[in-house]
């Protein structure tokens, strides 16, 4: 299933970084939302010449690859994968917020999968994907970091992505912000009683109405500190999502972060599916 919505929707004022050849990890350029999550990615889906409706998200882990999850490679049919970059609304050619405009997004296809090999449909529910070439960092397209140090119990999260929004039932256009707070793995085995909640994953949200929903799966969960953080992959939840007590569940990245750093420096290339790239 998929997941996701927004609720925060205020900015006010803005201050920049000064970009550097490489930035940091982590840091947005400013407080205005169309900075807001520049790791994010949409992934558009192509059976031949003809782009399909499938949506799912993946996030930006360095210049060449991004993380999304498994069941977003293994649900859907596609001859051809491309990331869009540096999206915020996508009825839009030009993005604008606050006298503040987006430069145009950037597509780069994918020319590889590398798919967890325990994914099973359910259970480790991440795969690591390689740009043919590099994503230009700029102050829409960034890197997030990825997870360091442990979670607190009154840990915060933000999920976001361009899914349907719960309880109204249609989808954003828009990059959404849904701020979620961290369920204990009890708290959550017991909400999902009737279910078996994947091993290696993070429950979070459980509030009336905010949630992450179908088309944002394989988006990020995000935990903010002094940089972001790439903690989880959307992966399931309810199926009406935004059911107060019912919080949706995210491939934990931090029990994948060898594998994840294998692929990431081409250790993990021969099991690597290649696709055809434009």
């Amino acid at each position: 299933m998929n997941r996701l919505l927004l609720l925060l929707t205020c900015a006010v004022g803005v201050w920049t970084f000064k970009l550097e050849s490489v930035p940091s990890c982590g840091l947005e350029a400013s407080s205005n939302l169309v900075h807001h999550n520049p790791w994010l990615v949409y992934i558009e889906y192509w059976r031949g010449d003809h782009r399909t409706f499938v949506r799912c998200a993946a996030t930006l882990v360095d210049s060449r690859h991004i993380i999304t999850a498994a069941h977003c490679i293994r649900t859907p049919k596609f001859t051809r994968l491309v990331a869009r970059l540096g999206e915020y609304d996508l009825s839009k050619v030009e993005d604008c917020v606050d006298g503040v405009c987006a430069d145009k997004i950037v597509r780069i296809d994918v020319e590889k999968i590398i798919v967890h090999p325990g994914y099973d449909g359910k259970s480790h529910d991440i795969a690591v994907l390689k740009l043919a070439e590099d994503a230009p960092y700029t102050d829409f397209i960034r890197p997030i970091c990825l997870p360091a140090g442990e979670l607190q119990p009154d840990t915060m999260f933000a999920a976001t992505g361009w899914g349907e929004i719960p309880i109204q039932g249609y989808y954003s256009t828009t990059k959404k912000i849904i701020p979620l707070p961290l369920w204990g793995r009890a708290e959550c085995k017991a909400a999902y009683s009737n279910l078996v909640v994947p091993e290696n994953t993070i429950c979070a949200g459980g509030e009336e109405g905010i949630d992450t929903c179908r088309g944002d799966s394989g988006g990020p969960l995000v935990r903010y500190g002094g940089r972001a953080e790439l903690w989880g992959v959307t992966s399931t939840g309810n199926s009406h999502c935004g059911t107060k007590g019912f919080p949706g569940i995210y491939t934990d990245v931090a029990v994948y972060l060898q594998w994840v750093k294998d692929a990431l420096v081409g250790a993990l290339d021969d099991k690597a599916e290649k696709l055809d790239t434009v």
